[in-house]
């Protein structure tokens, strides 16, 4: 290779890299400012269950006398959450505890104050061993952002900014960008031969400019796998039809059924929750009860979310039965027997977007890569300002 030929490959290698910076940079300003947001909002969504029934536990924490209490019916339970649900209010949801001190809670919705034509959700507290209710509170409120419980608000801060839908898809295209941010970050970190271990460590007694230039390489570096993943697996929570059209592509999945309906009848009454457990036992004889969802209408239908001892996803589990509300017959159930590899790959997003997939480590692991947007965005708009300066001063 000639002196000039190196010259030429050289300057290409310089270009390109200065393309890349310019890329990164402007990524960073525009779209890390949101990544920031909800990146705090995220570390503190991680660990909401805890913080939620600690600032609540007057609502959501009970006494029972010794481990063989048992629970009174379920019907008993939501008979109880039904007598203080408003004329105006409609049922959706039984939520099953996941300790043994916890409250049942029935969620319902309500025609909203300012903007009737929009809904405001409320949840009632319902002691499993004596059926009484300990308290009820509202939940959110989607003709205003601002009213709600303040966990749900940082849930809802996180993935939407707390504006909706357009807040939504506002977080999922800052997240695209970003995406393709932290690639190019890794384009720019990538090290000459030899300066491998230069790259990885921030360097002793170096000036105030340098140790900035250093961490901001060095955190972007050490977290840019998990922030890949984050990113990816937030992209699917937001555009899910997008990223399942796209594993399709490679894995077949489980197909959807048509729309389902219950046969209405209006001289049988719908099961009763007794019943309705009866029948998922049947199809589903052991895992753990998450959700029953009520039908919302003459011609809707009990949806039962079972978690399976073994699935990774415990916040949002997979196994589900939909059952006719007057006979019981089973419309529609996923099983994961049946599960194809994109149907296993989209599982595990969900989980390894908020840590549980690896216990207590991984949801520690996620609370703190909730921080990295912030010290990344500030590292690089430090460095962003120094090259100002400099220039500025030559």
């Amino acid at each position: 290779m000639t002196a000039k030929t190196t010259t030429y490959s050289f300057q290409a290698l310089k270009t390109l890299r200065k393309f890349w910076l310019q890329v990164h940079l402007y990524i960073g300003l525009l779209a890390g400012a949101v990544f920031v947001l909800s990146g705090l909002a995220g570390s503190l969504s991680v660990f909401w269950p805890e913080i939620d029934t600690a600032l609540n536990s007057s609502l959501k924490q009970v006494t029972y006398k010794s481990s063989a209490a048992e629970y009174r019916s379920l019907s008993q339970i939501v008979a109880a959450a039904k007598a203080v649900i408003p004329d105006q209010g409609k049922a959706y949801a039984f939520v099953f505890p996941a300790k043994p001190d916890e409250a049942f809670l029935i969620t319902y919705s309500l025609p909203a104050k300012k903007m009737p034509e929009k809904s405001e959700w409320h949840q009632v507290f319902v002691n499993p061993y004596t059926a009484s209710v300990t308290g009820q509170r509202l939940t959110f409120d989607t003709s205003d952002p601002w009213r709600g419980s303040l966990m749900n608000f940082f849930v809802r801060f996180h993935y939407s900014l707390a504006l909706g839908e357009a807040g939504k898809t506002l977080v999922g295209i800052v997240s695209l960008f970003l995406l393709f941010s932290v690639l190019t970050g890794l384009i720019l970190w990538w090290p000459s031969p030899g300066k491998l271990r230069q790259a990885l460590t921030i360097k002793r007694s170096a000036s105030i400019e340098r140790f900035n230039f250093d961490l901001h390489k060095t955190v972007g570096f050490y977290f840019s796998i998990i922030l890949l993943v984050v990113l990816f697996s937030g992209i699917y929570l937001v555009f899910t039809p997008y990223v399942t059209g796209l594993v399709k592509l490679f894995s077949p999945l489980q197909s959807e059924a048509a729309k389902l309906s219950s046969i209405f009848n209006a001289e049988q009454q719908p099961l009763k929750l007794g019943q309705v457990t009866a029948i998922t036992d049947q199809n589903f004889p052991d895992g753990e009860y998450k959700m029953i969802i009520f039908p919302q209408d003459g011609q809707g239908f009990y949806r039962i979310v079972k978690r399976a001892p073994a699935e990774i996803n415990r916040t949002r589990p997979r196994r589900m039965l939909w059952l006719d509300q007057y006979s019981g017959k089973v419309l529609r159930k996923t099983d994961l027997q049946f599960d194809s590899a994109g149907d296993v790959f989209l599982q595990w997003l969900y989980p390894l977007h908020n840590g549980e997939a690896f216990g207590l480590l991984g949801r520690i692991i996620i609370c703190i890569t909730g921080l990295v947007p912030m010290i990344l965005y500030v590292t690089g708009l430090i460095r962003w300002l120094q090259k100002r300066r400099a220039k500025s001063g030559r």
